[in-house]
């Protein structure tokens, strides 16, 4: 068998150098075999990657803007957001919906939990409340 569930970091690194000589090699010939190294990758990310313990989801999404060196305009624009919403949750004046979830998730590999946690919104507003006399 040429590929097997990945089993360390070291065969993580081997597959991810792999998977990009063969996307830039020649992607269309290589796709099946591109396509299986991305799901034994994924599964292996999904495995070992951690969430941060001790930390909300506001806390976890600036950590990782962070390591990975990436501004709230570019985590807008990949996610397919507004600025303003990355801005928001980040300032806890949004809760992070479902959809968002899933794109956190996705673009930092890690389980959708580490950003469904419930937290704290700052400054929150009360609904207006009709009062009855």
């Amino acid at each position: 068998m040429k590929y097997t569930k990945i089993k360390s970091d070291e065969q993580y690194d081997e597959y991810c150098e792999l998977h990009e000589k063969l996307t830039y090699d020649n992607y269309e010939s290589n796709l099946e075999e591109i396509e299986l190294l991305e799901i034994l990758i994924d599964e292996y990310e999904k495995r070992t990657i951690e969430t941060p313990e001790g930390m909300n989801p506001v806390e976890i999404i600036s950590y990782l803007l962070q390591e990975n060196s990436v501004t709230k305009s570019q985590l807008a624009k990949e996610l397919k957001v507004s600025r303003q919403l990355i801005t928001d949750i980040l300032n806890y004046r949004r809760n992070i919906s479902k959809t968002m979830v899933n794109k956190l998730s996705d673009r930092f590999k890690l389980k959708p939990t580490a950003f469904s946690k419930p937290y704290e919104l700052k400054n929150a507003k009360p609904k207006n409340v009709r009062q009855t006399v």
